[in-house]
């Protein structure tokens, strides 16, 4: 299959994206204007920093702490205790 009939067999999937990107954009570009956006990033950084002290205070090390508060704060990162291969 070609470019040309891929974009014409997936037309209305294709346009069906666009437009959700299109929502998602001007969504985002009023949250930034709006200040909800930089409310947002306060909010999941006081979340984060309370989750690494709990974590801290119970006895994780500094790397697993630190894992814990960006996976509470939606931040996918390979934990740190994981074997490499």
């Amino acid at each position: 299959m070609n470019k040309t009939e891929f974009i014409k067999q997936y037309a209305e999937k294709i346009q069906e994206l666009v437009n959700q990107d299109s929502v998602r954009n001007e969504t985002v570009k009023r949250e930034i204007e709006d200040g909800t956006a930089a409310t947002s990033v306060d909010n999941s950084t006081t979340i984060a920093a309370y989750q690494y002290q709990q974590a801290l205070s119970a006895g994780f090390s500094d790397d697993q702490a630190f894992f814990m508060a960006c996976k509470n704060a939606g931040i996918e990162i390979e934990a740190p205790y994981m074997n490499k291969t």
